[in-house]
This record gives C-alpha cells, sequence and structure tokens, in this order.
C-alpha cells in the first residue's frame, strides 16, 4: 500500500468517525420516564368525607377518629391543613363564621385580618377567610374555608395554618385544590 492510499485510508477512517460522534451529538437524548403518583384517596368515617385525589404536595399526618391533618408533603415547608365539623345545632350560617374568625384573628397578638370572600364550589356556597398572627414569637397565616357539609347538615371547615411569608398565593390555592376533591361518604 503506497502512502497516498494510507494517507487517505487515515483520511476516510478520520471522517467517518468524526462523522459518527457529530451525528452522535445531535440526537434528542431518550424522553424520561414520567412516574405518575397513585391518586390517594381518603376516608374519615367520623368526619363522614372523602378525600378523592389528595393533592400530590401533601401528606397524610393523621386520619384518625375525627382528625384528618394533611401537611406538605416536602419537610422544608412548614404548615397543617386541618378538617373539622361543627356540631348541627350550631347553625348553618356561613357569613357569621366569616365574621367569628375576623374578630378571633383580630383579638390575636399583632392580628391582622386579611379578608374574605364568598366562593362557588361543589358543595355549593363556600367562603374562605383570611389573617395574620403572632403564635408564640413566630407570625402566622391561617386560612380557612366555612362550608356545609357535603350531606348539608353542618358546617365544615378547612383550616390551613402555616408560616406568614411570600407564598400567601400559592398557600391560598393549595387550599382551593384540597377542597376541590372533598365529597361526602357514599
Amino acid at each position: 500500500m503506497n502512502s497516498t492510499n494510507c494517507v487517505r485510508l487515515v483520511l476516510i477512517l478520520f471522517l467517518s468517525t468524526a462523522a459518527s460522534l457529530i451525528l452522535g451529538s445531535c440526537r434528542q437524548p431518550p424522553e424520561p420516564e414520567v412516574a405518575e403518583r397513585p391518586i390517594m384517596v381518603l376516608e374519615n368515617l367520623q368526619l363522614r368525607l372523602r378525600l378523592s385525589g389528595v393533592p400530590g404536595e401533601f401528606a397524610v399526618v393523621t386520619n384518625d377518629g375525627d382528625q384528618l391533618i394533611l401537611s406538605p408533603a416536602d419537610p422544608a415547608i412548614e404548615g397543617r391543613i386541618i378538617f373539622a365539623n361543627h356540631a348541627p345545632e350550631a347553625g348553618q350560617n356561613l357569613p357569621a363564621e366569616v365574621k367569628s374568625h375576623q374578630i378571633f384573628i383580630e383579638n390575636q397578638r399583632e392580628g391582622e385580618y386579611l379578608g374574605g370572600q364568598e366562593l362557588v364550589s361543589q358543595l355549593g356556597t363556600t367562603y374562605y377567610s383570611r389573617g395574620r398572627y403572632l403564635d408564640d414569637e413566630t407570625e402566622v397565616e391561617e386560612t380557612v374555608i366555612f362550608a356545609l357539609h357535603p350531606y348539608a347538615d353542618r358546617i365544615m371547615t378547612i383550616t390551613y395554618r402555616y408560616p406568614a411569608g411570600v407564598d400567601s398565593s400559592i398557600r391560598v390555592q393549595q387550599l382551593f385544590d384540597v377542597l376541590a376533591v372533598v365529597e361526602g361518604l357514599d
């Protein structure tokens, strides 16, 4: 083999290797497989509530007796969502409950009421009310949903307490996302 043929062979090998490398780097990486989180359905017999698809950013802290408590799944994010039912004889006056919450907030140390609003949810007319106050030395924000229980025989509340910060709109939306999955037991 003469030197010209040798140079050609080396050049062909070099160019084909370079072309393979260039073409290989242009390919898209394979799509990562999306792991779907199983839908978490919770039932609480004493509260007579079902949560049909708890949003994935929440984990169950307690679901025992009349205690149903969620918290953010990320341990770095503080907060608790607490479900409660009023006694049937306490009535069903949702606007009065909002006013009562306002008074509660304003009577707390450095309490600042941030307002409330009427909503429409799968449970019918619903209200939320929000405020901030000092709990020990920590500023806490508390947002409460007031709605008639799915069986319409009492008031149900969903209270979200978390450290006050700049993420209020995110926290309120998270609470609305939880409200959206509340149902009565069949």
